[in-house]
C-alpha cells in the first residue's frame, strides 16, 4: 500500500479552517469591543431583534443555549468530552459583515486530529436588506454561504487562499437562537501542507494564529470580510484517554499478528500491529471487536496503513461511545488477503440496446473460489455507456476458514488511475476499458464507462485479483 500525501491538499485544509473560524463568534454590545464569553461559550451580547417569521427560510428556532449545544453534540462525536478536557478553543475576536447590520462570530474551534470543527454563528440582522422598505426583498430567499477563505500568517508571509464549494447555512444544518443562526463547518486537519488527502502521521501538535478573512455570498452578492486572528490548537497527547499494550503473539499456518499498542482517544483511536503473511499480500482491513470486562462489545473495522517499519501497520477507528475500564480485550475476527488468481465472466449486452437507464436482475453464478460462490446479482445500465455490476459472494459454510469478500483492490488513499487497473472489460469487438471494484463483506460493485458499450453485443469482465478473509478468532488481553 502507498501513503497518500497530496501536498497541495493541505493548503485547502488550513484555508478551510480559517473559514470556519471567522464564521462563528460572539461579541459585546459595542461592535468596537472584543467579545466576552462565558465558560460554555454562550455569547454575552444580544443580537439585534429580527422577526424570524418574516424569513422565507424556515430555520429551526430553539429556546435555550443548551439546545444549541445539543444540536452540536448530536453532530460531533465526543464534543462534550473534548470541552471537559480543555481541547477546544473559544476565540475572542469577531468581524463585522461589510454593508450589513450584523457580525460573523466564531464561538468554538476543535482541532480533533483528523478533523477541524468550527462552530459559528451569524446575526440574522446581517441577512436582511436594511435599506429596503419592500417586504418582498427585505429578507433572504436563499441561504447565505461561505464562498472562499484567505489565510495569512500574522507576520505577513505565507498567504494562502482556499476556494471551496459553497457551504450554505441550510435550515437542515443549522438552528436559530436569540436572533443568530448557528452552523458548523468541518475541515481536514492542519499539517505542514494543507489538504484533504493527508497521512495521519502528518498530524502533529499545533498551536498558531492566522489572520483569517472570508468571502460570503448573501442574497446574490459577494461580501469580503476583514481578517481577524484565529488560534488553531491541537494536542495529540491530550486527545488520548487510555493506552493499552499486550505481549501476546498470534500465529497460524498463514499469518503472524502482534498488536503493539492500542490507544483510545477522544475523537479517534488507533491500533498499531505487526503482521506477516509469508508469500501473501496483505489486504485493506482487519475485522475486530473491543470487549470490556462487563462483556460489552464494540465492533471496529481497522483499515490498515503502512508505516516506515517493515510489516508494521496502523489503523484508526472511532472510539467506543462509553468509557472503557482497565480490563479490555481485542478480538481479531478476520484479516483480508489478496489472491492473484483471476476470474472472468460475460454479460449479454443485447438486453440494453435501447440505451436507456435499465436494471436487470440475473442472480447467475459466474465463478467460485475459496469455497465461495461468485454471483452476478444485478446489472445496471446508464444511457448505454455506463454500467454497474453487482456481485454477491456466498460462502458454502457460515463459519469457514476462508471466504471471498467484496473489498476494493487498490489502497483507499490511491489515485483514480491507480485504482482502475485491476479489472479489464473487453467488448466482442475488442474494445477495452478498465474498472475498479468497491464493496465490503458479501457485496462488491464494479463500475465502468465506455462509449464502445453502445455497439457491443457482449462484454467479458476479468477481475485480476481476489480478496479473501482469513479467519483469526483470537482474543488479546490488553494492559494499561
Amino acid at each position: 500500500m502507498k501513503k497518500g500525501t497530496n501536498k497541495s491538499k493541505w493548503i485547502l485544509i488550513v484555508v478551510s479552517l480559517m473559514v470556519l473560524a471567522v464564521g462563528a463568534y460572539v461579541y459585546t454590545d459595542s461592535s468596537e469591543e472584543k467579545l466576552a464569553l462565558s465558560t460554555d461559550s454562550k455569547p454575552m451580547r444580544k443580537a439585534k431583534s429580527v422577526d424570524l417569521e418574516e424569513f422565507p427560510l424556515q430555520w429551526r428556532e430553539v429556546d435555550t443555549f443548551e439546545q444549541v449545544n445539543e444540536f452540536y453534540e448530536e453532530r460531533i462525536h465526543n464534543l462534550s468530552l473534548a470541552r471537559k478536557k480543555g481541547l477546544t478553543v473559544r476565540p475572542q475576536e469577531s468581524t463585522p459583515i461589510p454593508e450589513k447590520d450584523g457580525r460573523m462570530q466564531i464561538n468554538e474551534v476543535w482541532h480533533s486530529g483528523t478533523t477541524i470543527h468550527v462552530l459559528y454563528s451569524i446575526d440574522l440582522s446581517a441577512l436582511t436588506s436594511k435599506d429596503s422598505d419592500n417586504e418582498e426583498t427585505k429578507y433572504l430567499v436563499q441561504p447565505p454561504s461561505v464562498e472562499s477563505i484567505n489565510i495569512e500568517s500574522m507576520n505577513g508571509s505565507d498567504q494562502q487562499s482556499f476556494q471551496q464549494h459553497s457551504q450554505p447555512l441550510h435550515p437542515r444544518d443549522t438552528v436559530v437562537f436569540e436572533n443568530r443562526v448557528y452552523g458548523l463547518i468541518q475541515l481536514p486537519p492542519i499539517t505542514e501542507k494543507w489538504g484533504y488527502n493527508f497521512d495521519p502521521h502528518d498530524i502533529k501538535d499545533y498551536d498558531k494564529e492566522f489572520s483569517t478573512s472570508f468571502s460570503l455570498r448573501i442574497n446574490h452578492h459577494t461580501i469580503e470580510t476583514k481578517g481577524m486572528p484565529v488560534r488553531y490548537f491541537h494536542d495529540k497527547d491530550g486527545h488520548v484517554l487510555q493506552r493499552y499494550t499486550t505481549d501476546e503473539v498470534y500465529t497460524d499456518d498463514l499469518v503472524t499478528m502482534e498488536p503493539t499498542s492500542v490507544n483510545i482517544g477522544v475523537a479517534s483511536s488507533n491500533v498499531k500491529m505487526k503482521i506477516k503473511a509469508e508469500g501473501k499480500e496483505i489486504g485493506q482491513s482487519v475485522h475486530a471487536v473491543i470487549k470490556t470486562e462487563e462483556e460489552s462489545e464494540h465492533p471496529v473495522r481497522l483499515y490498515l496503513n503502512e508505516t516506515e517499519e517493515d510489516n508494521v501497520y496502523e489503523a484508526w477507528f472511532q472510539p467506543p461511545s462509553e468509557p472503557l475500564t482497565e480490563a479490555v480485550s481485542l478480538k481479531l475476527g478476520s484479516l483480508q488477503i489478496h489472491d492473484d488468481t483471476p476470474y472472468s465472466f460475460t454479460v449479454d449486452m443485447t438486453q440494453f440496446k435501447d440505451h436507456s437507464n435499465e436494471s436487470v436482475v440475473l442472480n447467475e453464478k459466474v465463478g467460485e473460489a475459496h469455497n465461495t460462490d461468485i454471483i452476478l446479482e444485478q446489472v445496471d445500465s446508464f444511457s448505454g455507456t455506463n454500467m454497474n455490476l453487482q456481485l454477491k459472494y456466498e460462502p458454502h459454510e457460515a463459519d469457514q476458514e476462508e471466504k471471498l469478500v467484496g473489498a476494493q483492490l487498490a489502497p483507499m488513499n490511491s489515485l483514480e488511475e491507480e485504482r482502475e487497473k485491476f479489472i479489464e472489460v473487453v467488448t466482442n469487438e475488442g474494445e477495452t476499458t478498465e474498472a475498479n471494484i468497491w464493496g465490503h463483506d458479501n457485496r462488491g460493485d464494479i463500475h465502468f464507462q465506455s462509449p464502445a458499450l453502445r455497439n457491443a453485443e457482449e462484454i467479458t469482465v476479468t477481475v485480476n485479483k481476489m480478496v479473501y478473509a482469513h479467519r483469526l478468532g483470537h482474543t488479546f488481553d490488553l494492559n494499561q
